[in-house]
């Protein structure tokens, strides 16, 4: 919003002074739209900048948290630890400091905000992505609202949580989205959404997600899962092929496979 002003105030400056100038209306429009112009050319260029430093401040914190990451697992691997639970509550903590690092950095961005009309909402969905990391749901039902729900990801985050809070508008959510999706996007989206529906008990309605979603991507994981509900197996349905991205959902643990104790320690 300030941003606007400025440029209005600049264009009009331009035109009131080559008006005068000139003693000419039409040179006075020329120079004003000229004037306001340059003005938001730079204020952007400038504003980019800035915004651009404040987001690799943020990569960086995540960056650095994966690095340290890698090294804990290589510790792992040359001196395993005493039991699974104790590693992944390692693992937890260093992306955890990191997620909590990385939202106290975004609050930096509250500064632009007058000037950006958009990034507020830009902000918000990160911030959804990282609470839910944390499991504070409460603050990402609060943010949703606020923020844009277009990547795959922060869409199948709401509609986790109607699921979860039984919201009688998951189903509704989920036509009002699917069909904005393509490719691995759309299958990820439907087979979550498919997954859902087995646990209500509802396995017709999970089918025709996938058949409907059928179209538009040739998916393994979900080709897949089409045979076993075609074959009445939902037992065995699975979406563990999408790896992270069906995890981070938190509707599922990874299955582990026991590591055998190594001698000597």
């Amino acid at each position: 919003m300030l941003g606007f002003l400025i440029v209005i105030i600049s264009g009009v400056a331009a035109a009131v002074f080559a008006t005068k100038g000139l003693h000419s209306s039409g040179w006075g429009i020329f120079f004003g739209v000229l004037g306001a112009l340059v003005a938001w050319a730079v204020l952007g260029l400038v504003l980019r900048r800035k915004i651009a430093a404040q987001q690799q401040k943020v990569q960086d914190i995540m960056q650095m948290a994966q690095i340290k990451i890698n090294r804990q697992m290589e510790m792992f691997q040359r001196r395993p630890p005493s039991s699974e639970k104790a590693a992944r509550q390692i693992m937890e903590k260093i992306q955890n400091d990191a997620v909590r690092n990385a939202l106290a950095e975004l609050d930096n961005f509250k500064r632009f905000y007058k000037w950006n009309l958009m990034l507020s909402k830009q902000v918000n969905t990160m911030k959804v992505q990282l609470y839910f990391q944390l499991r504070e749901y409460n603050k990402v039902d609060e943010l949703l609202p606020s923020a844009f729900l277009f990547d795959v990801q922060t869409v199948a985050i709401k509609l986790v949580r109607l699921y979860k809070t039984e919201n009688a508008g998951l189903d509704k959510f989920f036509r009002s989205k699917v069909r904005r999706f393509k490719g691995d996007s759309r299958a990820f989206f439907a087979s979550v959404y498919a997954w859902m529906k087995l646990k209500q008990g509802k396995d017709q309605d999970a089918l025709n997600a996938l058949l409907d979603s059928k179209t538009t991507t040739d998916h393994q994981v979900m080709m897949d899962n089409i045979e076993r509900l075609s074959n009445g197996k939902s037992k065995h349905y699975s979406n563990s092929g999408f790896g992270d991205m069906w995890y981070a959902l938190g509707l599922e643990e990874p299955k582990v496979k026991p590591q055998r104790q190594m001698r000597g320690y």
